[in-house]
């Protein structure tokens, strides 16, 4: 007869209304790579970290492969899915400030939704300069597997058409989507009425 254990340490941090969740970190072993994994909004507050919604169940299902003793989840936006979105980039860009970032897999994974949505692509923007901007573009990565090459595929998507598959990671082309996002950006900004003589044009409006 054997017995195994397994014990994880889960780790919330939002805002004190709960609605809005900036993080949260899960931790199961000191062997193994550390995970930081951005997807787009979250799904439960803090009062419900005891709970695991299904992307986080898939991660956590395929962590053992893709070598990780802990995940660390952060959303673009952090206000728990309900309503108009909250950005959460300054919290990201905290934590992407932290000594020893280094050590993480720092994954893109948040899929396509929203991918018009002109404040999203802005959000997107800030975060793969931020990234590049603190050297860290070396250590972004995407889940992939044999029979999916995207980029950036959310969990929930790959743990519901791929979930039998060894899921792997490939470095992903943060300056390539950035170029993809800016000429996004262009697409979406509103056409504008050429002035009258005379009159001066609007001046452009920061997007945060």
């Amino acid at each position: 007869m054997k017995t195994e254990m397994f014990q994880m340490n889960v780790e919330a941090i939002g805002s004190e209304d709960g609605r809005d969740t900036y993080e949260i970190r899960r931790k199961w072993g000191d062997k193994g790579k550390k995970s930081f994994v951005v997807e787009l909004y979250p799904t439960i507050c803090t009062g419900q970290c005891r709970k695991m919604d299904v992307s986080t169940m898939h991660l956590l299902n395929h962590a053992e492969e893709l070598g990780w003793s802990e995940i660390r989840i952060v959303n673009l936006y952090s206000r728990v899915f309900a309503g108009k979105p909250t950005g959460n980039l300054a919290y990201i860009e905290a934590i992407l400030e932290e000594e020893g970032m280094k050590e993480y897999d720092l994954v893109i994974a948040w899929g396509n939704t929203l991918q018009s949505h002109k404040n999203t692509i802005y959000a997107k923007i800030d975060l793969l300069s931020m990234i590049k901007e603190k050297g860290l573009a070396n250590q972004t990565r995407c889940i992939v597997t044999d029979t999916l090459d995207s980029f950036g595929v959310h969990p929930l998507y790959l743990g519901l058409r791929h979930a039998s598959e060894v899921w792997k990671l490939k470095k992903y082309p943060v300056e390539k989507v950035l170029k993809e996002l800016e000429g996004g950006k262009k697409e979406t900004l509103p056409k504008k009425d050429k002035a009258k003589k005379g009159e001066k044009k609007d001046v452009p409006q920061n997007h945060e």
